[in-house]
């Protein structure tokens, strides 16, 4: 009889699973990086298209807000540090709406509103979703 092996062989490393912070990663698509999934505690908490800029924008929003490491997020989603600190304080002085738009922070909230009314939509939102 042979004894057993003592230790169980480590995992290969999934080269699709980034650990941006405690208990939190991202899980790219097989093929595709533009396709992630964010992880909390090993649930699923939302999976984006990062092709997208706005959904990027929202979706590393969402990863700091949970506890994602900047520098680990980064790394894992090819940006700078700097770019998600501009998402950050693009957030905290313009809201959500200024983060979708990119407002430009050397421009007061009304400014920026008035650059970025022609991309609003108008007319019965009825209408043009039954158009979609």
């Amino acid at each position: 009889m042979t004894q057993g092996k003592l230790f169980k062989e480590m995992p290969k490393e999934d080269k699709t699973v980034k650990h941006i912070g405690y208990r939190l990663y991202l899980k790219f698509k097989n093929n595709n990086e533009n396709q992630v999934s964010l992880y909390h505690n090993d649930t699923l908490v939302k999976i984006a298209d990062i092709s997208d800029r706005v959904a990027k924008r929202l979706f590393v929003i969402e990863a700091i807000e949970l506890g994602a490491k900047k520098s680990h997020l980064a790394e894992a989603l090819k940006i700078s540090r700097q770019s998600i600190h501009n998402y950050i304080e693009t957030k905290k002085h313009f809201g959500t709406e200024g983060l979708i738009h990119n407002y430009n922070p050397s421009n007061s909230t009304r400014q920026n509103r008035k650059e970025h009314a022609n991309k609003i939509l108008t007319g019965n939102k009825a209408r043009q979703l039954e158009q979609i």
